[in-house]
């Protein structure tokens, strides 16, 4: 009776510690407030085999289609839930498995790469790929070639765009911190990339022009690129509930134009389009 006693303190006890440790665990790689972002370990050490590239964008068409068809037809009530559960599809698919696929992928300002790890491409033509992959309509040539801030002046609008002038790169940082977690396209002086706020991270997601000359994701506070730049226009196009619903129902996106003599395009243009545009100088 005494061992059966014994036996039955220990087992509760056991459960009681394991419990708490899983309790802890599930604190620690819990992600905050979206939960569209899995560990960062897991996404600084993964990376897609180019050759199930195909196959990962086929499934994230096929779950676009699914939420379209119910999004067109539910109820005014209903929709809010099917965009922030689009919304939540998106972030994780671009962060999980369209950027990693590119990781390594060669840089070179004519770069026009649309297969990852094959060829070279530039950081216009980088975010403009990642966009029609993860199933966005967009014009990927011609985006591609405009001016960073016009690049995401076509995807979103005012409410959602944040212009930096000489910030410190700290200072910038913490703004995308209490901007909230997401991901943000950012357009620099002669380059654009992906700003991925992850709630415990900031990152640079981008096709870098320099060391080590190829698609990195490297902590927005490290980076030489990002903190050169005087000028620094951030776009949080995720939380635009309109940019969603385009990708819900694969409405296209018409890339804006803007004149030769305007701010933006003077200020921060990417890719093959700076050096044509270096040379006619």
């Amino acid at each position: 009776m005494l061992r059966t006693t014994v036996y039955v303190l220990l087992t509760i006890a056991l459960c009681t510690v394991g419990g708490l440790a899983l309790l802890f665990a599930g604190k620690t790689l819990s992600l905050p407030n979206t939960g569209q972002f899995s560990a960062d370990r897991q996404a600084a050490q993964h990376t897609v085999d180019p050759n199930t590239y195909k196959d990962l964008l086929a499934k994230l068409e096929a779950e676009r289609r699914n939420l379209g068809w119910r999004y067109q037809t539910a109820s005014p009530a209903e929709r809010p839930a099917l965009i922030a559960a689009a919304r939540a599809v998106v972030t994780r698919s671009i962060y999980e498995d369209v950027f990693p696929a590119w990781y390594g992928t060669g840089w070179d300002f004519n770069g026009t790469s649309e297969v990852p790890q094959q060829g070279k491409i530039a950081c216009g033509y980088f975010v403009s790929t990642v966009l029609r992959d993860a199933g966005y309509k967009v014009e990927r040539v011609r985006l591609a070639q405009q001016a960073s801030e016009n690049i995401i002046l076509s995807l979103t609008t005012a409410p959602f765009v944040r212009r930096f002038r000489r910030v410190a790169i700290g200072d910038f940082v913490n703004a995308v911190r209490e901007s909230g977690p997401g991901i943000y396209v950012v357009g620099l002086d002669v380059h654009v990339g992906f700003i991925v706020n992850t709630g415990d991270e900031v990152y640079f997601v981008h096709s870098s022009y320099v060391e080590p000359y190829t698609v990195i994701r490297e902590k927005a506070i490290e980076s030489r690129i990002l903190a050169g730049s005087n000028y620094r226009v951030l776009g949080n196009i995720l939380a635009d509930d309109e940019l969603i619903s385009t990708w819900l129902t694969g409405k296209a996106i018409a890339t804006k134009i803007v004149s030769a003599g305007s701010h933006s395009l003077r200020r921060a243009t990417s890719g093959s389009t700076f050096v044509a545009r270096l040379a006619g100088m």
